[in-house]
């Protein structure tokens, strides 16, 4: 049968036109619902998207749980990430879609973690099925983002035979606090429409012909539309009326209640301890919009990786299917691969998109060498006014806020007119000059408590003249984890200590030192920067109006009254990264 429709929306290449672009030059047929046997007698449910020629051709796996009988139907949920299958077929890749065992059509019983042990020997099994194929050429890499991203660097760790190259787009390297626990908080707002949706639709069995029309159906703008505003408008009541099957009940439960500190649960199925193992050429792909579950994976993996390796970093998205860049990654695998010279040689190391500016910037490393730091001190100010200023403060006098758990009942009024905000703001002066932030951010805080652990989250904007704000960055920790890896942080992150939690000694100042999220914004002349600080992750949250995938998380776990001190020894600062014009290598 001949395959579904393709359709490409959202940016398709990462700042450049390609010498030699990717040629669509093959029909693609399907062949649905084929079985990989493994050496147990498991099988595993494939689909098959052949380019329609005799010719062996590299090919490309997407590996994931996801029910592979809804990919082609246009479905816009986050389980449509292997990419646009017909597209990267027709440009002469034959397309293997496996699911995992016990998922859709594969047989076996779903394992608790992802990326356990038995799923990195049923993958090894799978790629030396695929190289055997009389329709490839021994030659394998892979396509998609999230999980099927994920994969790409197990595969890449582990030395698949046969693999190529890999491109992840919006990979994780560490499940505990990426996926599970984001800087020790439990990442509720992922985790449980993750298995109550994914857990259910895996009964779902769609005939080739049906998932094509829905696709023609369903691909279309209008009802992209209607149904993205459906599902995602509806999705925390949607989850409380699934039903999961019990072996993803289990995953869940193994996550939420079993396993809240790191340790060999996670690390097991964490592709960072893997990184430096990688040989093949890799391209590491990502968008700003990905805080928590997928930006700082893409970054650890760019520090740990020693092969040949590129990077890019595009605008905020947050719209599935995962229909983005399908043309880069096939102009990449046509030069690494096929030795095709349409010059990706020739790109620099990184390309990042640049908020504020609209434009692509380059880069020889990441962090963006010759950056420097951009400081700036917590300032209590005078009257209200809160202040992110150059200068250390004069003063000694401190802030509190109300850190209240997600769900507490409490008087409405304390929010019109208690005696302690929920929400800290600090305001900037006006830039005096267009000021280019690109790299890394990290934030100090002196803080006291009044119980043994508190969640601390953090915002970050750009407040134009008009009163118009953009939010840039977030970042947030649990404060018994603030104990820091030295060893496993990089330049980019600050990564905690999560096996070993420190509890507050109430009262006491601790210093909190973490990561907000990376970013590259151009802060205009006369905008300003605003810091918000609290417990709330819907308050704190980025918001839709700027694109930012975010799914919340817990939130504090006990009330209590938090205080940032703002002079004596040691200080609350805001550190940023900026690129200083060229020929001047001062911060602003």
């Amino acid at each position: 049968m001949r395959a579904p429709r393709s359709v490409l929306r959202g940016p398709q290449y990462a700042g450049w036109v390609p010498a030699v672009p990717p040629a669509r030059a093959f029909a693609v047929r399907i062949v649905a619902n084929v079985s990989i046997p493994l050496s147990d007698g498991t099988l595993l449910g494939a689909d098959l998207y052949l380019p329609d020629t005799g010719e062996r051709l590299p090919a490309l796996l997407g590996w994931s749980p996801y029910n592979k009988d809804l990919f082609p139907t246009g479905a816009p949920a986050p389980f449509n990430e292997p990419g646009d299958v017909t597209f990267l077929a027709s440009c002469g890749y034959p397309l293997v879609i496996v699911n995992t065992r016990g998922t859709g059509r594969s047989t076996g019983e779903l394992p608790k973690a992802m990326f356990d042990s038995s799923e990195v020997d049923d993958m090894r099994q799978v790629f030396t099925w695929i190289a055997g194929q009389p329709w490839c050429d021994g030659r394998v890499a892979m396509t998609g983002m999230s999980y099927f991203g994920i994969s790409q660097l197990f595969a890449a760790g582990h030395g698949m035979p046969g693999l190529a190259a890999v491109a992840p787009f919006g990979s994780a390297t560490d499940i505990y606090r990426m996926v599970a626990y984001q800087n020790g908080t439990l990442h509720s707002g992922f985790l449980s429409p993750y298995i109550a949706v994914n857990g259910s639709v895996q009964r779902i069995r769609l005939p080739v012909a049906l998932r094509h029309a829905l696709g023609y159906l369903v691909g279309t703008a209008p009802v992209q539309a209607v149904t993205r505003k459906a599902l995602w408008g509806n999705l925390h009541r949607l989850i409380r009326h699934l039903s999961p099957s019990e072996p993803w009940l289990r995953r869940w439960a193994a996550y939420c209640l079993e396993h809240p500190l790191d340790g060999p649960f996670y690390r097991e199925a964490s592709a960072w301890s893997r990184l430096s193992d990688i040989e093949v050429p890799v391209l590491l792909g990502t968008e700003w919009s990905m805080v928590g579950l997928h930006l700082p994976g893409t970054f650890e993996a760019w520090h740990g990786i020693r092969g040949p390796k590129k990077m890019f970093i595009g605008p905020r998205w947050d719209q599935w299917p995962f229909l983005r860049y399908q043309k880069e990654i096939v102009s990449y695998y046509d030069h690494v691969i096929k030795g095709i010279d349409n010059g990706y040689d020739r790109l620099p190391p990184v390309r990042y998109w640049l908020h504020g500016a609209e434009r692509w910037e380059s880069a020889e490393d990441w962090p963006p060498p010759g950056a420097a730091r951009w400081s700036f001190f917590l300032d209590a100010g005078q009257g209200g006014n809160s202040r992110l200023s150059t200068e250390p403060p004069a003063g000694g006098r401190s802030l509190s806020w109300a850190s209240l758990p997600v769900g507490l009942s409490y008087p409405g009024a304390f929010d019109r007119y208690g005696p302690y905000p929920q929400v800290l703001r600090y305001e900037s002066d006006p830039a005096s000059r267009d000021i280019h932030i690109a790299g890394p951010a990290e934030i100090t805080l002196q803080l006291s408590c009044t119980a043994i652990d508190t969640h601390v989250q953090v915002r970050l904007s750009d407040l134009a003249p008009d009163g118009t704000v953009s939010v840039v960055s977030v970042g947030w920790l649990l404060a018994s984890h603030r104990t820091i890896d030295e060893k496993r942080s990089t330049p980019t992150e600050i990564i905690h200590d999560h096996a070993h939690p420190v509890p507050l000694e109430p009262g006491k100042p601790h210093s909190l030192r973490f990561s907000l999220f990376p970013f590259a914004q151009l802060l205009r002349k006369g905008h300003r920067l605003v810091l918000e600080i609290g417990s709330d992750p819907a308050r704190l949250a980025p918001g839709t109006k700027d694109r930012f995938v975010y799914f919340g998380n817990a939130g504090t776990p006990y009330p209590a009254l938090n205080t940032i001190h703002h002079s004596g020894g040691d200080h609350s600062l805001l550190r940023l990264t900026v690129r200083p014009p060229a020929g001047d290598a001062r911060a602003p």
